[in-house]
Order: C-alpha cells, then structure tokens, then sequence
C-alpha cells in the first residue's frame, strides 16, 4: 500500500480506510474500525505511528517492521493460533517492533503479551530476516521486513492467547500448511522449518 496521505507532524494518525478522513473509531462489538465521515466499516484502518518503525521505499510501498516467534515442543508440534483481527487467519506470536527497539527484544516481548511466555533472549534463535511483500496488517501496511525466531519449549508449556487471538493449538508443521495461515507464517515455515 501507498501512503497517500499528508504527513503534517510526528503525531500518530490514524485515516480510514476508505475515504482517508482521520475520524476512526473501533467498531462496536466488532474487530474494526468504523469512520464517522463516511459512515463505513473496515477490518484495517491507515495508522502511521513514530512509536512503530516503518518506512516507505523507492517505489513508495509502506513498510512495518516486524518480529515473530516459532514456538515448538519436544514432539515437533508448534504453537498457532487464531487471529481476532485483521488479518484473521491462524498466526504465532508476532507484532510490530517499537523504533529503536531490537528485534530480539520485540519477540521476547510479543511472546508475553500475546501468549504469556517468559523467554531469555539467548533462548531465541533467529531464524533469518526477510521482506515479504503481500503481507497486510490492520495498520495499513501491505509489506512487512520479518525477523523470525525459534523458542523450543518443555512438553509441559502451557498457554493462554492474551491478545488478538484466541484457539491456541500444538499442531505439526504439515498439518498447520493445511490451515489458512497469514502470509508470512506460510512463507516463512516454507523457508525456515521442515514439515513434518
């Protein structure tokens, strides 16, 4: 996605969807975001935050950047789960990484917000860092710059979806392929991990 919005100051702003007037709200009951002056509904709204690092490249695509964290058991199964809101497919714990804040960091952090897991940092192995364009989130941006980790945990982890998402399951890699997958967690265990 293009921005095709006026940058006036370092504030964050957040534009509808559709019409791109900054008159966004949540929708009531409902994941999304409702624009008082259009009077439409979206499942994503344009949001540009200096508390997010993102930039716009040559071409003037909006970019995110992100961390997400595999997490697998002894037995080979992985953790996912569903999405609450845009997009709503089977996910593992990832989110927008802070500007200025370290990759390894944003997954240690992501992991316990959004699954209640503790982690060292030495316990993350990255995996690699990739752009994958094609990859929408609620914020506006259709290209987001990954940086995946591996978390292998006891048998005995439990956990508890904490935000975004609900439905945690232990599921095999090639099990999971067969699931709707956002379209960097597809990408990426094609890339890094071995159905199995």
């Amino acid at each position: 996605m293009r921005l095709d919005v006026d940058l006036p100051d370092d504030r964050r702003h957040q534009y509808c969807w559709g019409c791109r007037a900054e008159t966004v709200t949540p929708a009531h009951g409902a994941p999304g975001f409702t624009c008082t002056t259009c009077g439409r509904r979206y499942d994503r709204s344009l949001v540009i935050d200096p508390a997010l690092t993102w930039w716009t490249d040559a071409s003037g695509e909006y970019w995110h950047e992100s961390a997400g964290v595999f997490v697998r058991r002894p037995d080979g199964h992985h953790l996912f789960f569903e999405r609450l809101f845009y997009p709503f497919q089977w996910t593992v714990p990832a989110g927008h990484i802070d500007t200025g804040e370290d990759p390894r960091r944003a997954a240690q952090r992501e992991l316990h917000e959004e699954v209640g897991l503790h982690s060292a940092l030495t316990d993350l192995t990255e995996l690699g860092v990739d752009d994958i364009p094609g990859d929408s989130c609620w914020r506006g941006s259709d290209a987001h710059r990954w940086h995946t980790y591996l978390l292998d945990v006891p048998s005995s982890t439990t956990v508890e979806v904490l935000e975004e998402g609900h439905r945690p399951t232990w599921l095999p890699l090639a099990t999971a392929l067969e699931q709707p997958l956002t379209t960097p967690v597809r990408i990426l265990i094609n890339r890094y991990l071995t159905p199995r």
